[in-house]
């Protein structure tokens, strides 16, 4: 991963997008068990879901190594490996499911076989060891034993007990599991439960043990970062770790606090170091309540007390400006003078104050292939119009040249958001990007995007490198290039699509979309990155049918092959087909199965060259072909009634797939083909016989083609039942 260490380094910086908005768990307060289970599931469902195997660069920030930031820390052994070390058994780093992907077969698959809050990155011959176990107290039971690497670790042939560091962690992952998929939308409905032996029941245990150690190893500093980590890439987060006595109040016995603090809200969501920013938030219970806010620039430190005042039933108290990049952290407590309650430690960042010169980006990219301020330490503004994880897209007009990409790693900006971002601009492999960010601004939320620049797939790509853009109806000719990609073409040339780490769609061959999204260049080319499933529309076909194969079974049958579907209408209009010689057309009609087929039986067919022009025919959005001539050489002729007559097939219908043929000495060969034109028997009369008998047909209605020695060839048809 490119800019990896650096990016490390500045990760505190990083991190000022990962803050735990004031209010996230409002709707929580004064309920305890299901009530309360259900109140945390609306909150942290619908997350960003991205692929599994972006874990890998998820857990260099998640999961690293606080005293060596190029390692990650394994979640059994508690070793400090490279972070990028991954591959199967040994020593090499596996992706751990915490809850088993087998106990409820969900996978690697989106949203719970890819869930970063329940994937910790393990030893490899560990991981195998503790396989799909379930969780409980293993020391000093009959029979258990010690992992010989994970010497902190115990287990027996179901169960597997973590060392006591990340015991809570463990229980807490299980507990989000059992709280975030609830059976919704197609999702597993899992649930922890106080068992061993739960698989492939879409269960874990042990709820005891798991609820123990939730109490007894509190989340850290280390666990804390997890989550504020994943939050930025996936949007919602592990509430048990932001408050384990939730998992006592659902599966234990504890009570509601009994003030319920809620609707806890801040005056201004973007915060800048001039403002004083007001919290406010509801308190009710017993008695007479007084409400402090209490706040602090660290989260163990909220060492500043304000007093709240009450007005229209809400309690509020103002902090005094805060200096540029600071993180805020807030909590309410209340008291009614015998009881008191606390919310749950929210916080805030102060944007930093820029007073630099804003480059535009249509300056940046220099309209042309390769940047005049490469190497270049600049500051640009825009739109987030894409965010894939280790970088962002922004956008400052709706025109060529005016898309830039930025590289920077964990950050996360939301689509909508406006921004000031100031870093190095380089060319990364004919990519012109922005790099080691030393400064971000959020400008403001929920801003319209710039309408998609709409181009064609064979288009000059460079004036839209990063741009936002639309192809409006192209074809898919290729469904797997290979990496996540495939192709349309819009008949101009073709163009990529790239099934990104946060959205893939499944393309179908030849059918018509109109895709969205930002234009990059990467690996030698140019392709489209899929944001969601809506930047993938029903396109419209408006390319006319062509005839791309006709095939002659018989004297009668001629089988005609389009490139697509075509409708049932207007098939049978005799008048859209013509011979320019004696052949009449007697019937035409559409194959039952193969919709892409016309089938017609025509008379007078002799051998020699034909020309057949067919006319009229649509495809199924009702393009109109043109009207297509299609020469070809027939051997078939029908022979004279006397002769036809001579030979006998019998019998008629046949019962057992046995025929017999009389007074075959002048036939010199016998070919029998099904009804769609398939060979299914050939015979060559060598010796003249005169009879021939042959067996093993199939079920259907059969034509029999004989040719003669003296170059006639007779057709006759036989059902076989």
């Amino acid at each position: 991963m490119k800019n990896l260490i650096v990016i490390l380094i500045i990760l505190a910086m990083v991190q000022a997008m990962n803050a735990q908005p004031v209010g996230y768990y409002n709707g929580t307060e004064g309920k305890t068990g299901d009530e309360l289970k259900a109140a945390l599931h609306d909150i942290i469902k619908d997350h960003v879901s991205m692929d599994y195997s972006y874990a890998k660069n998820v857990f260099a920030l998640s999961d690293r190594d606080p005293n060596n930031p190029e390692n990650v820390i394994l979640l059994y052994t508690g070793r400090s490996t490279v972070w990028n070390y991954y591959g199967t058994g040994g020593d090499y780093i596996n992706r751990e499911h915490v809850w088993a992907k087998s106990h409820g077969n969900f996978g690697e698959a989106k949203p719970a076989g890819s869930d970063y809050h329940n994937l910790r990155p393990a030893d490899g011959s560990v991981n195998v060891a503790r396989s799909n176990k379930d969780f409980d107290i293993c020391q000093g039971v009959a029979g258990a034993q010690q992992h010989s690497e994970a010497t902190e670790c115990y287990f027996t042939s179901n169960a597997w007990e973590p060392r006591d560091a990340v015991k809570g962690d463990v229980a807490r992952i299980i507990f989000y599991m059992s709280t975030r998929y609830e059976g919704g939308s197609g999702e597993p409905d899992l649930e922890v439960v106080d068992e061993l032996g739960t698989y492939p029941a879409p269960q874990h245990g042990k709820l005891s043990a798991l609820y123990q150690w939730n109490i007894t190893d509190n989340p850290d500093a280390f666990e804390q970062n997890r989550n504020n980590v994943i939050y930025s890439f996936q949007k919602n987060r592990n509430p048990y770790i932001d408050n384990p006595r939730w998992a006592q109040m659902i599966w234990g016995d504890m009570v509601a606090d009994p003030i319920a603090i809620g609707n806890m809200e801040q005056s201004i969501q973007i915060v800048t170091p001039s403002d004083a920013v007001t919290i406010s938030a509801t308190a009710s219970g017993s008695g007479t309540i007084t409400a402090t806010l209490k706040w602090g620039l660290s989260f163990t430190e909220l060492t500043n007390s304000i007093s709240m005042g009450l007005s229209g039933g809400e309690y509020g108290a103002t902090i005094p400006a805060q200096a540029a990049n600071a993180r805020v952290f807030v909590q309410v407590e209340a008291t009614n003078g015998t009881a008191t309650s606390s919310s749950v430690v929210y916080n805030y960042l102060v944007q930093p104050v820029f007073a630099g010169t804003i480059t535009p980006i249509i300056e940046a990219q220099g309209e042309t292939a390769d940047s005049p301020l490469a190497d270049q330490i600049i500051s640009v503004t825009g739109v987030v119009t894409g965010n894939f994880g280790q970088g962002y897209y922004i956008q400052d007009a709706a025109q060529a040249w005016s898309g830039l990409y930025i590289y920077d790693l964990g950050r996360n900006p939301e689509i909508g958001d406006s921004v000031i971002v100031t870093g190095k601009l380089v060319e990364y492999y004919n990519l012109t990007e922005l790099t080691e960010i030393s400064m971000f601004k959020l400008v403001s939320k929920n801003n319209p995007l710039p309408e998609p620049i709409v181009i064609t797939t064979g288009a000059e790509k460079e004036p839209y490198e990063s741009v936002y853009v639309k192809i409006a109806n192209g074809q898919v000719t290729s469904i797997n290039e290979g990496f996540g990609l495939w192709k349309i073409n819009d008949g101009s040339g073709p163009l990529m699509v790239h099934n990104t780490v946060i959205h893939s769609h499944i393309p179908e061959l030849a059918e018509y979309y109109s895709v969205t999204g930002p234009l990059t260049y990467d690996f030698s080319e140019w392709k489209i990155e899929l944001r969601s499933a809506d930047d993938i529309q029903a396109g419209l076909d408006t390319e006319k049918p062509i005839i791309v194969e006709l095939n002659q079974t018989s004297s009668e049958y001629i089988w005609i092959y389009f490139n697509e579907a075509i409708k049932i209408d207007d098939v049978d209009n005799l008048e859209n087909y013509s011979f320019n010689t004696s052949v009449d057309v007697l019937s035409a009609n559409r194959h039952a199965i193969q919709t892409h087929i016309i089938l017609l039986r025509v008379t007078n067919m002799s051998m020699g060259m034909h020309a057949l022009t067919v006319s009229n025919i649509q495809d199924l959005s009702g393009n109109i072909m043109e009207p297509q001539t299609i020469s070809f050489f027939s051997e078939y002729t029908l022979i004279d009634e006397v002769v036809e007559g001579e030979i006998k097939l019998y019998p008629n219908p046949a019962i057992t797939g046995v025929i017999n043929l009389d007074n075959t000495r002048n036939v010199v060969s016998v070919d029998i083909f099904d009804f769609s034109g398939r060979l299914v028997h050939h015979l060559d009369n060598m010796d003249r016989l005169q009879k021939i008998v042959v067996g093993g047909l199939p079920q259907g209605v059969l034509s029999v083609l004989m040719k003669t020695d003296n170059g006639k060839v007779i057709t006759k048809q036989i059902v076989v039942q």
